[in-house]
């Protein structure tokens, strides 16, 4: 799933609308296909949001710690919007949140995975030995941890880019994501991108230069906008590449980089250009061989 920067505020003024509330049960139904309850594990990524910047007054140590302290507050108000989501706080007892118990089918447990270094930090919901619940290094987290949600913050796209090529991140959040057989007991994770999330889910990382409101330079190498056209992100839906944070102003944009830009890494004129153009409101939701791209305020949108 794919989200524009504004993602938490617009969901939240729209927990209760018709699609919102169908797509939550699906999600809450996959989590659940194969047990009665669940700790839900979250893997949280804020590599994006980490990339320092080399025009800040700020030193890099003293940038660290404020972009990890902003990490720990996005994550916080995931967490918070999952808890909303699963936990109802209306006085009734829906059995999809609720064993006949009485209790609580879900506990969620998360962790923070910097695409960087590969480290693991800030483990919340443990209970017991924390050992057996939360992964020992980078690769488990994402293999045999078996997250049921990779969540992908927001920030500068070429340093999250460039941090999963890196550490060779991009198959096994591939991997991680992808049902093989859809009639056995494989495990794929929700894969949920923002902003710099999204761009990398999608085909083309081109759609990050268009606006000129990311850095390269903090990447060696691949210092210029130019360096980035044909780069490839993980192409989770094939051939359509995400544009996020679109409004009416970049309209003409969009339209004028679609025919000269992307044709260079599809690398055929007659191709059409798919790119799913994201309003701060809107949510791109794909699931097995179905897509769904619908605004949070009104409803479903035809796909590209």
């Amino acid at each position: 799933m794919a989200e524009s920067e504004d993602f938490f505020d617009n969901l939240k003024e729209a927990s209760n609308s018709l699609e919102m509330e169908h797509w939550s049960r699906e999600t809450i139904n996959h989590l659940l296909s194969n047990s009665q309850s669940i700790d839900v594990r979250i893997l949280y990524i804020p590599t994006a949001m980490y990339a320092l910047n080399p025009q800040s007054g700020n030193t890099p140590g003293k940038q660290r710690q404020r972009a990890r302290a902003d990490g720990k507050k996005r994550r916080a108000q995931l967490l918070q919007l999952l808890e909303e989501l699963m936990f109802p706080t209306d006085g009734t007892e829906d059995e999809d949140f609720y064993g006949s118990d009485g209790n609580r089918k879900w506990n969620l447990l998360s962790v923070t995975l910097d695409l960087d270094d590969g480290s693991l930090k800030q483990h919340v919901g443990g209970y017991g030995d924390e050992s057996l619940l939360f992964p020992e290094d980078d690769n488990a987290a994402l293999t045999t941890w078996k997250p049921h949600i990779i969540y992908v913050e927001g920030g500068n796209t070429f340093w999250l880019q460039y941090c999963i090529e890196k550490g060779n991140y991009g198959s096994l959040i591939k991997n991680a994501c992808i049902t093989k057989n859809i009639n056995d007991d494989d495990f794929a994770s929700i894969y949920m991108g923002k902003s710099a999330g999204a761009i990398v889910a999608g085909r083309a990382v081109a759609t990050a230069t268009w606006k000129g409101w990311d850095d390269p330079s903090i990447v060696p190498g691949k210092g210029t906008y130019e360096d980035w056209i044909d780069s490839r992100g993980l192409e989770m839906l094939g051939d359509c590449s995400f544009f996020p944070h679109m409004s009416d102003d970049w309209v003409e944009l969009v339209e004028e980089k679609k025919k000269n830009v992307l044709n260079r890494i599809d690398n055929d004129d007659d191709e059409e250009i798919k790119v799913i153009c994201l309003r701060e409101e809107d949510v791109c939701c794909v699931g097995g061989g179905r897509k769904r791209y619908f605004s949070i305020q009104s409803g479903p949108i035809p796909l590209p």
